[in-house]
């Protein structure tokens, strides 16, 4: 039983880390999904909201199987393999989505970009988001920094970018101002559809890596419910024969006998009846082979 006890508890311990991973690796991808908010659209984000929900439910059952496996209690150790099946389901469905997901990534992305772009002047908070993203992916432009020709008046040959599209900035002694020197020449669609793209392949291939693992979990505590059903069973049909060699076996507590002694108005003292048990005894109160085995 304690060997039981013990492979419940690393179960439960070792889904209790995984958890955590899981919980780490969806609030990454969805920080990184709300920094780029404006170009990823609302339902990109539910694969990483659900790895957090799985990551949450994981933990309760860990802790069910933690306190089934410290009680030996066979309804919380059935209890904790189908909360493992539920969220074996849940993981599948991120993969699912994630992987559902990875081939739409490029064309979105072409059709935020553009519309985002042509909103730079006139939102502001759509105009701080291409800022970001050119800043920190070192980019400029959706293909190539030609594309802000369609957004900014070039009335020279010169091409006009944002300041975020600087990798270097000179100041200019005769109008006191930092005017760019040179700009990113790599455009932003294809690093922002990369990053995209990895964190949908990185749900997809986690969920289902850990999803076929829990459902290992799943059977390993199917098992070892029966076992420790078993193991208890067992235990009870030793103390029985115990008390058969001794010939002697303790009646229960009589409910009908007290609630006599209550309608009288005496004090009812319960003492135990012992019997000698015979060869062909019928006492109800029997333990036999047959009976249930204990939960």
């Amino acid at each position: 039983m304690q060997l039981i006890k013990f492979i419940i508890f690393v179960i439960s311990f070792m889904f209790g880390l995984t958890a955590f991973l899981l919980m780490a690796v969806g609030s990454t991808i969805s920080t990184i999904f709300d920094d780029f908010s404006i170009f990823v659209d609302d339902h990109f984000f539910a694969p990483a909201t659900l790895m957090i929900v799985i990551a949450i439910c994981l933990m309760i059952v860990a802790v069910t199987g933690c306190v089934g496996a410290l009680k030996e209690s066979t309804m919380l150790v059935n209890v904790f393999a189908l909360l493992l099946f539920v969220v074996f389901s849940m993981e599948l469905t991120a993969a699912i989505l994630a992987y559902m997901m990875h081939g739409q990534v490029e064309l979105m992305l072409i059709r935020t970009m553009n519309e985002s772009f042509m909103m730079y002047n006139k939102i502001s908070y759509v105009a701080d988001g291409i800022d970001f993203l050119q800043t920190n992916l070192e980019c400029c432009g959706i293909d190539s920094p030609e594309d802000w020709s369609r957004i900014f008046d070039n009335k020279d040959e010169k091409t006009v970018v944002p300041d975020s599209c600087c990798s270097t900035l000179y100041k200019n002694m005769t109008t006191n101002e930092y005017e760019c020197n040179d700009f990113y020449r790599a455009g932003c669609l294809p690093r922002l559809n990369f990053i995209i793209e990895k964190s949908a392949n990185l749900i997809a291939s986690g969920a289902l890596t850990v999803a076929f693992v829990q459902l290992l979990g799943v059977i390993c505590a199917f098992m070892l419910a029966k076992t420790i059903r078993r193991t208890k069973s067992i235990r009870e049909t030793r103390r029985w024969q115990l008390q058969q060699s001794l010939g002697v076996l303790t009646n229960p507590f009589s409910f009908e006998k007290q609630m006599e002694a209550n309608a009288s108005g005496r004090q009812y003292d319960p003492e135990p009846e012992y019997t000698q048990m015979g060869v062909n005894s019928t006492n109800a109160n029997t333990y036999l082979p047959h009976s249930p085995s204990v939960m």
